[in-house]
């Protein structure tokens, strides 16, 4: 196996893709339950599929480049989860063929191999969470176009202006798929500083290209009249610490347990037995920085569950190479591969079909909803349960509880009563899920809208004309 890969030809990305279609095989055959993160995003993308406008059609903490994915996505593909799962599966193996040619045009290592290829793939299904085409796994393409600069600069020590410039450019795109990736803004200029001599031109460069972006999204909300949505739910609602948990941090150990175990290992032979070049030591030192602010990424980004962890899996990729090419004798490294597969495959398939009590996904998955829930009508869920839309499209613009709530629970302010009723008017709903009544005091206030809504135990069913 490992010595198919160490092998630079471009045709063993061939048999790449076969290794995967046949590791990743059961997870299309026996395709696991819908995730909460995958149905918000369909929820989305149906929603501004309807021209409805992002933010001020939908209130929800979404980076604006993710909604449009979102969009996309569901023009192309609907609801179906098994095209989404293809794409995604299409988009790990570009990823790691793109970081195993990138590695051999930087020269990272000291023989030109595939085999980090192989090693990010491998990474990528340590969960079947990975396979989720969330706005996550396509932002972490940009990232890897950063790092691919950032080497760049390490490399040639040549000043030059368009590859500090591409590195904000990059980061700030990220951004806009997945907010949390700004922290990697922070590990660029950490890095820069302390590996090239990047004067303070060059700094406010770096910056003016990570801003850019972000300001042709503020000039389009401007336009269309929804700047104040998108400062709220999109800056204010981002940078506010708070995080939906989907997977407990025991869990996730377990299912990374394997790279782990082997991150360790490498790092002690590292020290005992790497010989690197200047520039190849600079590489090693910027990859562990790679980690701790990936780590940092884990602690803030807003929602946690396995998918997040494949920021890790470029340089942990980078290491373990390092650690198989340094093994001498070619039996041992062809053992340890054959472990490092076999143990990612096992924890990953086992956690699959919750055979292993550690790693739950209860949390990750939409939970079943009673049979008496409303089905294929257009809904609004005055609670933090978005299982309602597996079978039911959004009407209103309150999808993410957490930033409705406070409207909802305020019926005293005028601006609270204006923002319902406008939302009631023009995007109707069906029917209202409301356990606590909180919709009593301000259809008091619209008798208008009332009349045309009958409660029936939790919800509010809308009276036929």
């Amino acid at each position: 196996m490992l010595r198919y890969f160490r092998i630079n030809d471009p045709y063993r990305l061939v048999g790449l893709l076969v290794l995967l279609l046949i590791l990743y095989l059961p997870l299309f055959l026996d395709m696991p339950g819908l995730t909460v993160p995958e149905l918000k995003g369909m929820v989305i993308g149906e929603k501004l599929n309807e021209d409805h406008d992002l933010y001020t059609g939908i209130a929800d903490n979404t980076a604006p480049l993710a909604a449009w994915f979102h969009e996309l996505v569901d023009s192309v593909f609907g609801r179906s989860l098994m095209a989404r799962h293809i794409v995604a599966f299409i988009l790990i193996f570009l990823q790691g063929a793109y970081l195993g040619i990138m590695f051999i045009v930087r020269k990272v290592f000291n023989e030109n191999t595939y085999i980090p290829s192989l090693l990010f793939c491998l990474l990528c299904l340590f969960s079947y969470d990975t396979l989720t085409l969330s706005a996550e796994l396509v932002g972490l393409t940009f990232l890897m176009l950063a790092l691919n600069n950032m080497f760049k600069e390490i490399e040639f020590r040549v000043q030059r202006d368009e590859t500090i410039f591409n590195l904000g450019l990059y980061i700030s795109i990220a951004s806009l798929f997945s907010f949390a990736y700004v922290v990697f803004l922070l590990c660029v200029m950490v890095i820069l500083f302390f590996f090239t001599r990047t004067t303070p031109r060059k700094f406010m460069l770096l910056i003016f290209g990570f801003l850019l972006p972000h300001l042709v999204v503020i000039s389009i909300g401007y336009l269309n009249g929804s700047l104040p949505q998108l400062w709220q739910y999109y800056y204010v609602a981002n940078l506010i610490p708070s995080r939906e948990v989907f997977i407990s941090t025991h869990a996730l150990l377990v299912l990374g347990g394997v790279p782990l175990f082997y991150f360790i290992i490498s790092v002690f032979m590292l020290q005992r037995e790497a010989r690197f070049s200047k520039y190849q030591s600079q590489l090693l030192q910027v990859m562990f920085l790679w980690i701790g602010f990936s780590l940092l990424y884990i602690f803030y980004c807003k929602d946690l569950r396995p998918q997040n962890l494949i920021v890790f899996a470029p340089a942990l990729a980078f290491l373990f190479t390092h650690f198989f090419l340094f093994i001498r004798r070619k039996k041992y490294a062809e053992m340890n591969i054959w472990l490092l597969i076999i143990g990612i495959v096992t924890v990953s398939y086992l956690a699959r079909y919750s055979k292993l009590d550690s790693a739950s996904y209860s949390l990750l998955t939409t939970p079943p909803v009673n049979d008496n829930a409303p089905k294929n009508k257009r809904i609004l869920v005055l609670e933090d349960n978005q299982a309602y839309f597996q079978q039911n499209k959004l009407a209103t613009p309150y999808l993410n509880w957490s930033l409705s709530e406070e409207i909802f629970r305020n019926p005293g302010y005028y601006e609270n009563v204006t923002a319902v009723y406008h939302a009631l008017k023009t995007d109707p709903p069906q029917v209202i899920i409301d356990r606590e009544n909180l919709m009593k005091p301000f259809f008091e206030r619209m008798p208008e809208v009332k009349k045309q809504y009958r409660r029936m135990g939790d919800v509010y069913n809308k009276i036929d004309n």
